[in-house]
């Protein structure tokens, strides 16, 4: 027979094999032929489109992703949510596709047994819950989806689901148990991925299982800062990518890693092997920058001249930032600071972008300042880096808090050294003075010719730059113009820092000068003006005694203003300096101010504790007659009991005894508990309020006087004052002192407005003042269910009108009520998703979370028809023994939409609770009613279905069969 004979003779067999398979595509059969039929068209049918969709989303997350090369990698790039977002359509469509594969070509009725004995690899295959080799694809791409989409708890919901139904199935369960686990690190709950993790060294572990447990063991160690544990799993994950761009990046992650383990001369080598992957342009230079700083001791000259060569080109225009930052680093290394210094900031004027790089070379300049505690300089760094960071970086609060700080210390530093710098100047012979600030001018002239240049330089390129306003070279201006260029282009007056720089180094130049015309003169009424045009000069007008004309004057007088306020001439550094005894008299009280706010600044909040006794020592040697003295010797007192200093400590205490001895102060270190106070106050104010709420509870009035009274004394400003107050003031309303009562409340809201509690207080006080009648039920936290925010005797008409109903045929939603913040709300959703998701295949239960009145949290499940599919959900529910654990202390509502709206207002809990357990709770239910059905469409039964005629696609509205007819499709690949 000849070949084409055969081929014909295969094609036939192959036709009527269909046929037959067509004929007979029942999934409630489990045959050869049915299993080979559906596994087949869910394959070439609806998951090729749904795998081609796929593909394209993760095509377009891997090329829309933006890496941060400034912090550690994430193993899997839908850790970013802008990532997360791309692609959305495409893994809808995966969903969709899947659904519909399992939807229509799920079986599950078990084949018939063979007679006779069966092997091992029968057993097995008998033990499947699912027999259609394809679903397995099906289900995985359905989790892949919700995971790429950052779905990670419907994901993890979907791997359980996967786990239970492929549990007989290693090859299938290994790889959701390692993606489960993933879904796990991406929520941030370490335990439950660590716990999974451990599993999988018991079990059974396929080769792609491995690959994939790998990959996500290496997330799991660095999401717990675990650095060293996580480079083997790294290495092996390394191994197994499937792109080389996912192989250079994560090369570079493993040269992050091997440099937060001080392994540099590994981590050189790990950014070589990702540089020689040749990935795009940016993570190769990125690469390289960080090898800058992991270098081996001996090539810092020959790196130091192929970046500064890299500066020349013109490829490298945006990168600019980063390689001043890596000539820094290099500098760094070699202890050379002062040029570490110069670099960073010309590689934070050069930035173009304001982005990641930018951010960590200030951040590493602002750090460098801050050891070398230059906190006038450091400020305006941290100024920037939090305009520029993450929020959801975890050291974010750490640098918000730090910044707070040096703007608060920065004008007082900053003050104090050009006060002391002006001084110094004044001391100095005429030339040398002058040859000082020539200098100033000439540093001047440069900078702003380089700003020159790079603008041009950026037209001529047609690109624009916002040219920055002229510094000003004091320290102050400098502070402020540095804090500025973080913001360009931004409105000056939108940037609550500039302005008030601004109007601190206005008032250190000019004083406090009223807000009018022509401030500058000190001659106003030299001007011309339309009510006179004359006056009469006194010789105080005229330096020479002369009287010139009013035009002569006004020129006179505009050539000096304009010379004193052009940073080019030294007029306007001779005005600043303090050359007579009353400039010299101001100029000592800018710098005692400065350091008495900046010692007292560097103890109790930058907490550097020998700067701060050095400035505050300053304070009491230079101005001995300062009018704070006392609060400065109580702080250098504190100072010495810190370093244990018993000498120095009892000379400052007599200081202030002798000195100050009706001072606050004073009186304070002479408490006979002050050492004790001073060094465990927190945990004693703690543990008397702990004390005073429970006797509150408890009715134990007289002892809440007693704890009141001891707080008042030995902690009159703790933090808990306000809360004293409160308990005390209810305890004024239970033994009737209502007038006290309203006294203390009105206290609490006018001192302590930001307080918690004063939220409470402001509600009763205006509900008295409203006319409210005061009740004197005890004020309990436990208490929320019986509240309701509308009164049940008010409004007889609206209660007519608003009134629980009897209609066990509606709508009805399961409420989980709890106070807010009680519990872990993540952990919550998600087991009730999993629950859902493993019990109702056909059901589509929506769960919604909405904060509500009175300090509770409902989470509602929605998407039941009737009182009767509520209750047989809650009986399911609390059937699961891991559920029943789960919901303990939680507060469940079975209620209709209708009558949801006036739970919380017209009614309490407690009132619901008693109408349903009156009304509700005696319906019988019927015991045969099945809640897992469709309720919007009716699934066909296959066998009614007719056999799909040749060439006709499955897939509805598309023409997919065009696509994937051919079994011989060769971009088909799992």
């Amino acid at each position: 027979m000849s070949f084409r004979a055969r081929k014909h003779l295969f094609f036939l067999f192959f036709a009527l094999l269909s046929a037959g398979a067509m004929v007979s595509c029942s999934t409630k059969k489990n045959t050869a032929t049915t299993r080979f039929y559906h596994s087949f068209t869910a394959r070439f049918n609806t998951l090729y489109n749904g795998q081609k969709a796929f593909d394209e989303g993760v095509y377009a997350q891997e090329k829309g992703h933006k890496d941060n090369y400034t912090e550690l990698l994430p193993v899997f790039i839908v850790a970013d949510k802008k990532t997360a977002a791309l692609g959305k359509s495409n893994f809808e469509t995966a969903i969709t596709k899947s659904e519909k594969a399992i939807k229509h070509h799920s079986i599950k009725r078990k084949p018939k047994k063979p007679s006779g004995k069966m092997t091992q690899k029968q057993k097995d295959f008998f033990t499947r819950r699912e027999f259609n080799p394809m679903l397995r694809h099906a289900w995985m791409m359905f989790a892949d989806a919700q995971f790429r989409q950052g779905d990670f708890i419907e994901a993890a919901s979907s791997y359980n689901y996967i786990l239970r139904l492929y549990q007989n199935q290693p090859e299938v369960a290994s790889v959701a148990r390692a993606k489960l686990a993933r879904c796990y690190v991406m929520l941030e709950w370490p335990y439950d991925a660590e716990d999974v993790l451990n599993k999988m060294r018991r079990d059974s572990i396929s080769s792609e299982g491995r690959n994939e447990m790998e990959a996500t063991r290496a997330a799991y160690y660095i999401e717990t800062e675990q650095y060293e544990q996580a480079i083997p799993s790294l290495a092996e994950a390394i191994r197994h990518a499937k792109s080389r761009m996912q192989k250079a990046r994560l090369y570079y992650l493993l040269g992050q890693l091997y440099q937060q383990t001080g392994k540099t001369r590994e981590a050189y080598k790990a950014l070589g092997k990702c540089i020689h992957m040749n990935p795009p342009y940016e993570l190769t230079f990125n690469a390289r920058i960080l090898q800058t700083e992991v270098m081996a001791a001996g090539q810092g000259k020959a790196m130091i001249r192929r970046l500064q060569r890299m500066t020349r080109s013109s490829n490298n225009a945006d990168y600019l930032d980063r390689i001043y930052y890596a000539i820094g680093n290099i500098y760094l290394a070699s202890h050379d600071t002062l040029r570490t210094i110069d670099n960073w900031e010309k590689g934070i004027e050069e930035s173009t972008q304001n982005g990641f790089a930018k951010a960590v070379i200030l951040e590493h300049l602002g750090e460098l300042y801050w050891q070398r505690e230059k906190y006038d300089k450091a400020q305006p760094c941290y100024a920037q880096l939090i305009s520029l960071i993450n929020k959801e970086r975890s050291d974010y609060n750490d640098i918000s808090r730090r910044s707070k700080m040096l703007d608060e210390i920065a004008p007082h530093v900053a003050a104090v050294e050009l006060q002391d710098s002006l001084q110094k100047l004044a001391k100095m012979p005429e030339k040398d003075y002058f040859a000082a600030i020539d200098r100033v001018i000439a540093e001047l002239k440069k900078k702003e010719k380089e700003q020159e240049k790079r603008e041009g330089a950026a037209a001529s390129s047609g690109g624009s730059t916002v040219s920055t306003a002229t510094a000003q070279p004091t320290a102050t201006s400098s502070a402020a113009s540095s804090g500025a260029r973080g913001q360009r282009g931004a409105f000056y007056f939108y940037n609550p820092m500039a302005v008030n720089q601004g109007r601190q180094e206005f008032q250190k130049r000019w004083g406090k000068r009223a807000n009018e015309d022509n401030w500058r003169r000190s001659n106003k009424a030299a001007q011309n003006t339309d009510e006179s045009s004359e006056y009469d000069y006194s010789e105080s007008d005229s330096p020479d005694g002369d009287f010139g004309s009013v035009d002569e004057i006004d020129e006179d007088q505009a050539l000096k203003d304009s010379l004193a306020n052009d940073p080019h001439e030294r007029e306007y550094y001779l005005r600043q300096i303090p050359f007579t005894e009353e400039q010299v008299e101001a100029s000592n009280q800018l710098i005692l101010d400065g350091l008495y706010h900046a010692g007292v600044i560097e103890m109790e909040k930058i907490e550097n504790f020998g700067l701060a006794r050095r400035t505050l020592e300053r304070v009491m040697t230079d101005f001995p007659e300062f009018d704070k003295m006392d609060d400065v010797y109580y702080h250098l007192f504190l100072l010495a009991m810190r370093r244990g200093d018993d000498e120095e400590t009892e000379y400052y205490r007599q200081m202030l005894l002798s000195a100050y001895p009706d001072s606050k102060i004073t009186q304070t270190i002479s408490h006979p508990r002050f050492i004790e106070l001073a060094a465990n106050g927190k945990h004693l104010e703690d543990s008397l309020y702990a004390a005073t709420y429970n006797a509150f509870l408890e009715g134990s009035y007289y002892i809440v006087d007693q704890n009141f009274e001891e707080s008042t004394k030995d902690f009159p400003e703790g933090p808990h004052r306000a809360k004293f107050l409160f308990v005390h003031a209810m305890t004024r309303l239970y033994t009737g002192h209502r007038d006290d009562f309203m006294k203390e409340l009105k206290d609490i809201i006018q001192k302590y407005s930001k307080e918690e509690v004063a939220a409470m207080a402001q509600t009763i006080v205006t509900g008295v003042e409203e006319g409210r009648l005061l009740v004197s039920d005890k004020w309990d936290s436990s208490t929320m269910w019986s509240r309701r925010s509308i009164s049940a005797t008010a409004d007889s008409a609206a209660i007519a009108a608003d009134t629980l109903s009897i209609d066990p045929m509606k709508p009805h939603i399961f409420v989980l009520a709890y106070p807010t913040g009680a519990i872990d709300e993540n952990r919550l959703l998600f087991e009730m998703a999993r629950y859902n998701f493993s019990n109702f295949m056909a059901r589509n239960f929506d769960i919604v979370t909405e904060q509500v009145e009175g300090g509770i949290t409902q989470m509602r499940i929605l998407g039941f028809q009737s009182y009767d599919e509520v209750h047989i959900y809650a009986q399911q529910l609390f059937a699961d023994s891991h559920m029943r654990t789960l919901l303990e202390g939680i507060r469940v509502v079975l209620i209709s939409e209708e009558n949801l709206r006036l739970l919380g207002t017209r009614y309490s809990y407690d009132d619901y609770s008693e109408f349903y357990d009156t009304e509700l709770s005696p319906l019988d239910v019927p015991e045969e009613l099945i809640l897992d059905e469709p309720t919007d469409l009716e699934t066909p039964d296959p066998d009614d279905i007719p056999a799909p005629e040749e060439g006709s696609a499955e897939d509805d509205g598309t023409d997919e069969s065009d696509e994937s007819g051919s079994s011989d499709d060769e971009d088909w690949l799992w």
